[in-house]
């Protein structure tokens, strides 16, 4: 307490003290005890009144004992149901939350993880695919500093997301291995590579990895089917030393449209797990492949971005050539993309204009805007010599084709000249622009057409970075490339703008959910929820037919198909009292990824032990586990003391004081006729 108040306090009770003997006890020659006790609760009374108006405040030291984080993932997959090892999980699980000695020492938290991370209320083994390396990204992100020890129980079968020996998690990480670590007799296929997108009558090349585990020298057949057909074979011999065997072959694509084929080695004599033996693919046979050339002034990032996005996908072809420079005729392109165009595309946008070819236009800090406004008459922008920037927000209500959020939102933003951009034609935006914390409803990249002519703008430079963010958050380019995909074929395409669009995958497997989505605009191409989409999925060879709603979500029509059998299966997709309606086609495999693994991997987990300073346990270790943790000095208690200040004002009960002595002061004076 502050020693000024302290000396108001002393005074407080001089003060107190004197008015109390000043009304009851002086020049009172005749006083009583009654005059005694009513000076005392008038004493009590202002000294509690200026008490509370001098408002001292205390000080209480708090101690606090911080334990360390114990996180506990559990693989929730199907694979350790398929071991038989759901009870060793649970007895596991169970033991680490009854004893009292770890969860003295630790607070502990479970979560279980498959294809996602979660807070684990409930083991019950339908995971369809397991990520291993999940874990450690989302703890990093949850706990980002002191030491968060994983107690990671698993099988060590990983079947999606990046590999677990990159995890890089900054604690040590105790594996726990359940299953048969032994190494079975087995011959499967490791891996298979294929370009998803081929050109009708051209050759598709196909290469493929066998593996086989074991000891006795076996010759295999490798066959390759197309409809029933066996369109390719090949014979393999492997012993111990030559376990592996690579094939390059092609196919012959002599059908448009999606085209489904099976690989298949021969099954061993005593194999235990035949369902790795199979592999299916799917080509999607189309007739043309696009060209697309882009046109520039000035060097920049972004342009070995763009060629690096649009090339991801194999049936396009990215040129870049300098305006001043072009070589050839740009009509020998589906799509004319112009990077911050100046006077210097003069002819390149005559030409454009006159043959009504599909482009677009990328501007930026070096955009001659006056130029870009008088050639052009789809849109405009009144400029500032101040530069800005902006940041992408997607627009959920983007209906020209189906597109989806890659997270634009934690992206970097890109730089244009500030200014106010207005259409002179019907427009869509993909992306609006974020100024600052301001989020408005100006376009930052649109979309429009104008009879049959498809065009988009992006306004800003440096959207490089955007594949750069998408990468770091991902780990891997394929989400933005798909995005920009979605907006080259769109502007590629030649047809005519369809009202009525559809995503669907061509394989799915029979554990996994079928969805299936669909974007329908009306005739302003707004998103119109008020219309009736039905899908009819149907099988010819078991005479399978069924007609579903499609639910809207999002402003998207989406429908998840029940159970149904698999096999190979056309749809159609239809707006009801309309004649709009899109087929196409999908095969369901009976394939459970999570089968495919018959005894436990404990080489990937093993490596992340070590190098987090961790160790590995393995089935019947539980208490070994237990009290490797409990003794393990690295894992300490923190106290953790802190000081904080209560104001006396804070405390009610001295207001109930000062009002019980008032009141008693004045029943005693009534009661004995002092009032």
């Amino acid at each position: 307490m502050e020693t000024e108040k302290l000396l108001l306090i002393i005074l407080a009770v001089f003060v107190a003290l004197f008015i109390a003997v000043f009304q009851y006890l002086w020049k009172n020659i005749a006083r009583s005890q009654l005059d005694y006790w009513l000076s005392f609760f008038r004493f009590l009374t202002i000294f509690l009144i200026l008490l509370l108006l001098i408002n001292p405040s205390f000080e209480k030291n708090n101690i606090e004992i911080i334990k360390p984080n114990l996180l506990v993932a559990v693989d929730n997959s199907k694979s350790i149901k398929y071991n038989s090892q759901n009870e060793t999980v649970q007895n596991l699980v169970e033991k680490i939350k009854t004893d009292s000695e770890l969860n003295n020492k630790y607070n502990i938290s479970f979560y279980g993880f498959g294809t996602g991370l979660y807070p684990l209320n409930e083991l019950n083994f339908e995971e369809s695919q397991t990520n291993l390396a999940l874990p450690f990204h989302e703890f990093s992100k949850l706990h980002k500093t002191g030491t968060n020890p994983v107690i990671l129980i698993s099988d060590g079968n990983q079947t999606i997301g990046n590999s677990v020996e990159f995890a890089n998690y900054k604690s040590p990480v105790f594996p726990f291995i359940v299953g048969d670590t032994t190494v079975f007799e087995d011959i499967y296929i490791s891996q298979l590579n294929v370009n998803p997108f081929a050109f009708i009558n051209n050759q598709l090349p196909v290469e493929l990895f066998i593996n086989y585990t074991g000891n006795k020298p076996v010759t295999k057949n490798l066959n390759v089917y197309h409809k029933g057909t066996k369109v390719y074979s090949e014979q393999f011999q492997f012993s111990a030393s030559e376990n592996v065997k690579t094939t390059n072959f092609f196919l012959t694509a002599a059908v448009k449209g999606t085209q489904f084929y099976t690989a298949t080695v021969d099954q061993l004599e005593n194999e235990k797990n035949t369902q790795n033996n199979t592999k299916n693919f799917s080509i999607n046979i189309i007739e043309e492949k696009s060209k697309i050339l882009i046109l520039t002034s000035i060097v920049h990032p972004d342009l070995g971005m763009l060629k690096k996005a649009i090339e991801s996908n194999k049936q396009r072809t990215v040129t870049i050539s300098a305006v001043s420079n072009l070589k050839g005729k740009i009509t020998d392109y589906q799509l004319v993309i112009l990077y911050q165009p100046t006077t210097l595309f003069k002819n390149v946008f005559a030409e454009i204009n006159q043959k009504k070819l599909n482009y677009f236009v990328i501007t930026g800090r070096s955009t001659d805007w006056t130029f870009l406004n008088s050639v052009q008459g789809s849109f405009s922008k009144i400029i500032s010599s101040e530069l800005e920037n902006f940041r992408p927000i997607f627009n959920v209500n983007y209906a020209a084709f189906l597109s989806a959020d890659v997270d634009f939102s934690n992206f970097a933003p890109i730089e244009d000249r500030f200014g106010e951009i207005a259409f002179s034609v019907p427009y869509q935006s993909l992306l609006f622009q974020k100024i600052g914390n301001i989020v408005t409803d100006k376009p930052l990249l649109a979309t429009f057409e104008n009879s049959s002519q498809k065009s988009a703008v992006l306004l800003g430079e440096n959207s490089w970075r955007w594949r750069m963010n998408s990468f770091v958050e991902n780990k891997t380019f394929e989400r933005f490339d798909g995005f920009l995909a979605g907006l080259i074929h769109y502007l590629v395409s030649t047809d005519s703008k369809s009202r009525l669009n559809i995503t669907a995958n061509p394989i799915y497997y029979a554990n996994e959910t079928i969805q299936i989505s669909a974007s329908y605009v009306d005739e302003n191409f707004n998103f119109d929820n008020r219309s009736k989409l039905w899908i009819t999925v149907s099988n010819e060879a078991s005479k399978f037919i069924k007609k579903i709603p499609l639910a809207v979500l999002n402003n998207r029509f989406v429908v998840e198909l029940p159970t149904i059998p698999f096999g190979e299966y056309t749809y159609s997709v239809s707006v009801e009292n309309t004649n709009n309606s899109v087929s196409g086609s999908f095969k369901i495999l009976p394939f459970e990824i999570e089968a495919q693994f018959a005894n436990a991997n404990d080489q990937l987990l093993k490596k992340v032990a070590n190098e987090t300073e961790g160790f590995t346990f393995y089935n019947s270790q539980e208490q070994n586990l237990i009290d490797y943790l409990i003794n393990d000095e690295r894992f300490k208690s923190i106290q953790k003391n802190t000081i904080s200040k209560t104001p006396l004002i804070d405390w009610k009960w001295i207001l109930g004081m000062i009002v019980l002595t008032l009141s008693l002061e004045w029943f005693i004076r009534k009661y004995y006729g002092r009032i």
